[in-house]
């Protein structure tokens, strides 16, 4: 069914023109009000601190570096030159839509790891996360950076 799915939105992607798709369940839809809702999509290949995911700035200064990530993502989409496209790349087991997010030319997920403000999925970049480490970028920067995000969502239950 995943690989169905998956295969449809690349088919949908590549149609400039369509009228309709669908999902699997309702799980993919963030409902707003009444009349509007939005699409669940996760970039594909990074993971970022949870929200309320402390770390240490500073030996006297604890920050919410999810809330840190959340707004460098923001602040990167507004200042990027160029449109923003996004192309689905597969369904992950929690029914959202797994998406590589480009602003211009610029692939953001991989620019979020670059910085130092998302680590790496797996090894997807595996290469520019160590490179953020070793020029202490981001998080890296920081006197205790985050605990990767599976690690401390697994302590959080």
């Amino acid at each position: 069914m995943k690989l169905f799915i998956f295969s449809f939105l690349l088919v949908l992607n590549a149609a400039a023109n369509f009228e309709s798709f669908s999902f699997p369940s309702d799980r993919s839809l963030y409902i707003i009000d009444g009349d509007s809702v939005s699409l669940q999509m996760r970039l594909a290949g990074i993971d970022t601190p949870e929200i309320k995911q402390k770390c240490r700035k500073r030996a006297d200064k604890m920050v919410d570096c999810g809330q840190l990530s959340k707004h460098y993502l923001k602040k990167l989409l507004k200042k990027l030159p160029g449109e923003i496209t996004i192309t689905p790349i597969a369904i992950d087991g929690y029914q959202r839509i797994l998406v590589r997010v480009y602003k211009g030319d610029v692939n953001v997920g991989k620019r979020m790891v670059e910085v130092g403000m998302a680590f790496s999925y797996k090894d997807t970049y595996k290469l520019e996360e160590q490179t953020a480490k070793a020029e202490k970028l981001g998080f890296w920067s920081f006197d205790t950076p985050p605990i990767r995000p599976y690690k401390w969502r697994k302590q959080h239950r």
